[in-house]
């Protein structure tokens, strides 16, 4: 099942970052990294932070366009760290891994999760 989770961040500034993220991912047995037209290519400070996770930047997939690095997933998830009034169904962290799960196990479709806020503002 976690083969089907891609983390996807979007117009990344800062390579520390993708580096950070990758640690996060390894620790928790995922793989699927996708990069959206990142304003910096992954570099040695994103190995230094990703902290034996290399191979997850090593093997992240490049993309310019978030319809590109979504396209197949069946179910998509964004996340932000502020407070959002927002048309689209909002869920807490449990309610979300709940649905995660009941999707995952209805279709053998991928989750896409994407942090960041800007795109969602401008939807």
């Amino acid at each position: 099942m976690l083969q089907n989770i891609r983390i996807v961040l979007v117009e990344t500034s800062h390579t520390g970052n993708m580096g950070s993220v990758a640690r996060a991912m390894k620790t928790m047995g995922l793989t699927n990294l996708w990069l959206v037209n990142p304003l910096v290519k992954p570099d040695s400070q994103a190995i230094a932070l990703a902290a034996g996770a290399s191979d997850v930047i090593g093997n992240a997939q490049i993309v310019d366009t978030l319809d590109e690095a979504l396209a197949g997933c069946s179910l998509v998830v964004g996340t932000s760290a502020r407070s959002r009034t927002l048309p689209w169904p909002m869920l807490d962290p449990r309610e979300c891994g709940l649905k995660s799960v009941a999707e995952g196990a209805a279709c053998a479709g991928r989750t896409g999760l994407w942090p960041r806020t800007r795109w969602a503002d401008q939807r």
